[in-house]
């Protein structure tokens, strides 16, 4: 693969944009744009539910692409994914070992390469890598299906909820409008996709009347 070896920066886009990463060269990645689909957004005010007591959860957590693991991602991406659920409100605490009831949150958060998306990739990445962008351009979407499963104790019966989301890279002259939110950089993109994604499963489960008050 093309990014191996390279900066952390290109391993952010491999984990972000998995179609750019295959077909343009890595000076070409670097200037992609990036933009985070509108459709899922912020949960609002309105819509945030947060427990009266929130409690301890042990986190397991897993980046996949095509639900295959990605190890490299998980250990970056899991690192956000605590701090976002930390900053929900809605557990007391997000450990990586056992709480004292058991307590546990498994996320899967995938990476779907459709194989459309990837044909249509291959044909317009032709044109563009080749004339860097003077002859035409790139527009992908990277889909992104998150799984969540909640047990409040030991024994318990999950809650589950899965959330999805998409990420937008654009490279060349490509005159189109795109249904998402521009970030200059990779890294703040894919940490906005991944804080909203985890925000709203945090808040469906809470939401859930199984959960505990």
């Amino acid at each position: 693969m093309i990014l191996q070896g390279r900066r952390p920066y290109l391993v952010l886009i491999a984990i972000a944009v998995a179609l750019f990463a295959v077909f343009l060269s890595p000076q070409a990645a670097q200037a992609m744009k990036f933009y985070v689909a509108n459709a899922l957004g912020e949960v609002k005010p309105e819509e945030k539910v947060t427990p009266a007591t929130p409690k301890p959860v042990q986190i397991l957590f897993e980046f996949q692409r095509n639900g295959k693991v990605n190890a490299k991602a998980t250990k970056t991406v899991k690192l956000w994914a605590i701090e976002d659920l930390k900053k929900t409100g809605d557990f007391s605490e997000v450990v990586e070992t056992p709480t004292a009831d058991g307590a546990v949150i498994s996320i899967k958060f995938n990476n779907v390469v459709i194989k459309e998306d990837l044909d249509k990739a291959k044909k317009q990445a032709f044109g563009a890598g080749l004339g860097f962008g003077l002859f035409g351009g790139v527009v992908t979407v990277d889909h992104y299906v998150v799984s969540f499963d909640y047990v409040a104790a030991t024994g318990a019966a999950p809650i589950h909820t899965e959330v999805t989301h998409e990420l937008y890279g654009k490279y060349g002259k490509k005159d189109v409008e795109i249904p998402g939110t521009e970030y200059a950089k990779v890294d703040e993109a894919v940490k906005v996709l991944v804080r909203q994604a985890l925000e709203r499963g945090a808040n469906n489960l809470v939401s859930d009347p199984s959960f505990p008050r």
